[in-house]
């Protein structure tokens, strides 16, 4: 019942699919048609309007009575006027006269008759034709209205006319044929074989009698002509049938049965190539493939299917039918599924050897030769046909194989078989005959690779299969280097593509599963050995193989894949040093081939290389920070991490050596470009930096940290001078900065052991004296800095931070009391050096220290920390004492450093502080004068306070004249003013008759001796004023 139903399925698609396609085809032609004619009626009126106007033209010059002679005037050229563009007249398409077709059967029994031409229009006045109006152009073509309901109508009774006419009948026809096939083979049990041979013969005789009579006529033509395809498919079965069909078995011989129905489908193609019709020839064909597929009883009855086809590529090929071809694959093939189908699947997917097994595997063999024999003689005439031959080639392969898997009872032969196979369509593909042809060449050459490829899976698999792979691409792809064969160079490039992909997806897959949970981390230098050989032959094809032979890879696409064999080399490579070199030793790996790929990149002006050695290098750099800093195994002493990090930041420095050095920005006229590319470069040193800067903090001891960064940032910034690299001393600026904020947080922290050297001394000692070294480098090398460092201010950077180290050093390692005074003497010094160097840096730090001097003495040695009296050595008196004294001595030394201030349009506290810059002398004189009074007043005793605070002021006063500075004598002045306020407000009212009468007098001989002061040196005070 299921071969019934399927039978009639096919049967209503070849029936009907063929004519839908046929009556769209129809149609577009119609339209046009249409079109066409329109456009030559449009363009004949034109001609005919032109040749009449011309006419009048001649006419009118000709009849022109002669005029007297007159003298020539200036010939004045017209202007060009630009004709009209015209449409384009295709040329009529001459059609051999043997291929025609009769309108009643290609068509759907309707007459198309072309509208008459209408009359010439008359001819045009010459002013019309000559001064064409603005709105016209030139001819335009408008769209045809909308289709009226007569036409609609119209349309509809074609559709139902062909229904009648053209439809019908072959379905009837199918149906009959199909009918009397069944009736034969099970109903007549009455007649004996003979007797139904023989009703078959003679319907099938009637159904040829009566469509060969009636074809003669033109009305009865389309169902003649469906009826003799009738009877002949009718009588190919009762051939068929007369051996292989129990019920209808006649004859004894398979033979002479074999050689009847060869003279049927001779006489069936004789027959229907009269009439030059591929539908009714395919009718006959497609019946008679149905007429088979309801009769099978042993494998022999395929037999016949083997004679149609071999019957049908014969006429496809003659007659330029491949349409008819494509359905004659199917039939045969999917006559075979039918036949295989109660043998297969009682077997319920456990398939094993059946008896007809060999026979079945020869027949289909068989369908393949002849329809593959047909492909490579066959000649199309144009690229549809050749598309259709295509399709009809892979049509072939596909349904073979598939059918040779579904009754595969040997797997094992597989491999035999599609190598077999494989090689027989890639000869094919090499013949002189094939070679005519070059589709055909592209084609099975293909379907060739593609199955040789295929087999291999079946018999190999692990990396005997990834070396089979990649020997068989690299053969592919040297055969059609060496014979010039662009198939066999793509088919090779996309193999190797194949190949990685194999290898990445399977062997690098399996070996990562064993890896992700650390149970089986070791090295397969086996496998490890396939990759490197696989990336060195990828290497070969994308730069030796491509520049070798650069004439046979000119197209866009061959260039564009042999390119990327590069990057498929470089990740080839990548994953067979991770499987070689597993855990920790990984980045060390990546590291090495990207300074080889960086190397070879140099040496052969490779840009793909540079571009895969940028990925190994940051890959190396993920690795460590993800996996190196964790391992601490020991080896001989050292850590792994230590071991492998430094390798890893050696081969990134060595490979920043061997990179292209570019400029990372360039002007191109009023705009800055970006190079990102050399930003890349200048990223392995920054890379190699920051992990030797983390490993350091890993293994060294906290005090060493700082250090080792600042000596690192040393040994970068003389290697940056020695190069003239830019970044590496802005790597070792930042080395700096770094070391010199963490002794902050830990070296300054650090406290000794007693009767030992800090911790503090011999760690922050260094550090400073490496800043003022830097200092000192980049001021006598002033001209090779960059334009970065000079807005960074890179020598009076490391100089501050010199000063603020020692200054810190002394914080935490001079006592409390006496910090103030320490970093007196360091303002002391900075002031010297001042004056000795010229370097004004050295001053604004030692105005900065001056400051801090203030606020400590202030917050910390002014205040009273205890009820009972300090040692003479921690005294308020001697400490502080000393801070004033030291200042005071620093005072020549300001005098010698001050300038006069500039004018500047800064800001209020810019100016101010380029005020103070520019008078230093002030700073140091008035934060001295304010320590001593405060100090005065804390120290003396209540009585005496403005007595001492009067004699400062005469001895400012007498000073500030010596010096000649007149806020010194302002200052002392205003400090006498400030005792003889105080002695009226608070000193006669609160003070023993002893002090009171003592401040008077001294106070008293202090303000005559100012006023005799100022007498005598009125004329150089007016002068200083």
């Amino acid at each position: 019942m299921f071969e019934i139903a399927f039978s009639s399925a096919v049967v209503l698609f070849v029936l009907f699919g063929p004519w839908i396609l046929v009556w769209r085809g129809r149609r577009r032609r119609k339209q046009e048609r249409a079109e066409d004619q329109q456009r030559w009626r449009y363009l004949s009126d034109r001609v005919l309007a032109l040749e009449t106007t011309l006419r009048e033209l001649k006419s009118t010059g000709a009849a022109a009575p002669a005029e007297p002679r007159t003298p020539a005037k200036p010939v004045v050229a017209p202007k060009p006027v630009a004709e009209p563009i015209r449409p384009l007249v295709p040329e009529p398409i001459v059609t051999a006269p043997a291929v025609s077709v009769s309108s009643a059967e290609m068509g759907t029994g309707v007459r198309e008759t072309l509208p008459a031409r209408p009359p010439a229009a008359p001819p045009l006045p010459p002013s019309s034709m000559a001064e064409p109006s603005p709105g016209e152009a030139g001819p335009t073509f408008h769209q045809e209205a909308a289709p009226s309901l007569a036409d609609r109508f119209k349309s509809a009774l074609d559709l139902e006319e062909a229904l009648g006419t053209n439809w019908l009948n072959k379905l009837g026809i199918a149906i009959l044929v199909l009918g009397v096939a069944f009736f034969l083979a099970y109903q007549l049990k009455n007649l004996g074989p003979a007797g139904k041979v023989l009703v078959g013969i003679i319907v099938s005789a009637g159904m040829l009698g009566a469509g060969l009579w009636f074809e003669r006529n033109d009305r009865y033509r389309i169902l003649a002509r469906a009826g003799i395809g009738g009877g002949w498919a009718l009588l190919f079965f009762v051939t068929y049938a007369a051996y292989h069909v129990p019920a209808a078995h006649v004859l004894s011989s398979q033979a002479v049965d074999l050689v009847l129905m060869l003279v049927v489908a001779a006489a069936m193609v004789w027959n229907t190539l009269r009439y030059r019709s591929q539908v009714v020839t395919g009718l006959a064909f497609l019946l008679a493939f149905l007429t088979v597929t309801i009769s099978h009883v042993s494998v022999y009855s395929l037999s016949a299917g083997v004679v149609l086809a071999a019957g049908l590529v014969v006429i496809a090929g003659r007659m330029q039918w491949f349409e008819l071809e494509i359905f004659g694959i199917l039939a045969s093939y999917l006559n075979h599924y039918l036949w295989l189908r109660p043998i297969i699947e009682p077997m319920h997917g456990k398939r094993h050897p059946f008896p007809e097994f060999a026979a079945s595997a020869g027949i289909l063999a068989l369908y393949w030769v002849i329809f593959r024999i047909s492909y490579v003689l066959r000649q199309p005439q144009d690229d549809r046909k050749e598309k259709i031959s295509t399709v009809a080639a892979l049509l072939n392969t596909v349904l073979l194989l598939a059918l040779f898997k579904y009754q595969s009872a040997h797997p094992e032969w597989a491999f035999w078989a599609l190598l077999a196979i494989g090689g027989i369509e890639t000869v094919l593909g090499q013949l002189r005959v094939t070679r005519r042809r070059r589709s055909a060449v592209v084609v099975l050459c293909t379907i060739g690779v593609i199955l040789l490829i295929a087999a291999f899976p079946f018999r190999y698999s692990g990396t005997r299969l990834g070396v089979l792979w990649l020997l068989e691409a690299e053969a592919l792809l040297l055969i059609g280097v060496w014979t010039r064969e662009t198939v066999f160079r793509r088919l090779g490039a996309l193999a190797s593509l194949l190949v990685a992909g194999q290898m990445l997806s399977f062997d690098a897959a399996r070996v990562l599963g064993m890896r992700m949970d650390g149970a089986d981390v070791h090295a397969d230098f086996r496998l490890a050995i396939l990759f490197a050989v696989a990336s060195a032959v990828f290497y070969a094809n994308a730069h030796w193989v491509l520049q070798r032979w650069s004439d046979l890879f000119t197209a866009e696409f061959d260039r564009r894949l042999m390119q990327r064999l590069s990057y498929v080399a470089s990740l080839m490579a990548f994953v067979g040093t991770w499987i070689a070199y597993p855990d920790s030793w990984t980045a060390v790996a990546w590291c090495a081939l990207g300074l080889l790929l960086t190397l070879a990149a140099r040496n052969f002006e490779l840009r793909e290389l540079t571009y895969q050695a940028h990925f190994l290098a940051l890959a190396a750099v993920i690795r460590v920070l993800a996996i190196n800093f964790e391992n601490t195994t020991k080896y001989f002493g050292l850590t792994l991490r230590l071991i492998t990090v430094s390798i890893v930041s050696i081969s990134l420095y060595a490979t920043s050596r061997w990179q292209t050095e570019t400029a990372i920005r360039e002007k191109r006229g009023r705009v800055w470009i970006y190079n990102w590319l050399a930003l890349l470069n200048q990223a392995y040193t920054w890379s190699a930096s920051f992990l030797l800067a983390l490993l350091a903090w890993y293994e060294l001891r906290s005090v060493s940290v700082a250090v080792a960064w600042v000596l690192g940032g040393l040994i970068l910034f003389e290697v940056g001078f020695a190069r003239r690299s830019v970044s590496l001393r802005l790597q070792a600026y930042l080395l700096f900065l770094s070391g010199f904020l963490r002794i902050f947080f830990v070296n300054l922290n650090a406290a000794g052991e007693p009767g030992e050297i800090s911790p503090r001394v011999y760690t922050v000692v260094p550090l400073a004296l490496a800043f003022f070294y830097a200092y000192w480098r980049l001021q006598t090398s002033q001209a090779e800095l960059s334009e970065s460092e000079r807005k960074l201010k890179a020598p009076e950077l490391m100089s501050y931070l010199g000063t603020i180290t020692i200054a810190s050093l002394m914080r935490f390692e001079v006592e409390a009391d006496w910090v103030a005074a320490a970093w007196a003497a360091l303002v002391f010094g900075l002031l010297a050096i001042t004056w000795r160097s010229r370097l004004r840096v050295f001053l604004h730090q030692a105005l900065l220290i001056a400051f801090a001097v203030l606020f400590r003495t202030t917050l910390h040695n002014f205040y009273q920390r205890s009820y009972f009296p300090a040692p003479l050595w921690e005294s308020r008196k001697i400490s502080v004492g000393t801070v004033v004294g030291l200042l005071f001595a620093a005072l020549p030394f300001a005098f010698r450093v001050r300038k006069k201030a500039e004018s500047s349009s800064e800001s209020r506290v810019l100016r101010m502080l380029q005020t103070l810059g520019a008078r230093p002398e002030q700073v140091i004189f008035f934060i001295a004068i304010g320590l001593l009074t405060v100090l005065l007043a804390l120290e003396m005793r209540h009585g005496l306070i403005t007595l001492s605070w009067g004699l400062e002021g005469v001895a400012l006063f007498m000073f500030a004249l010596w010096v000649g500075e007149r806020s010194f004598r302002l200052s002392g002045l205003g400090l006498l003013l400030l005792c003889a306020g105080k002695i009226l407000v608070v000193d006669v009212w609160r003070l023993s008759l002893p002090d009171r009468y003592l401040t008077l007098i001294v106070l008293g001989s202090a303000l005559i001796l100012v006023s005799f002061l100022y007498t005598r040196h009125r004329e150089a005070i007016r002068q200083y004023l």
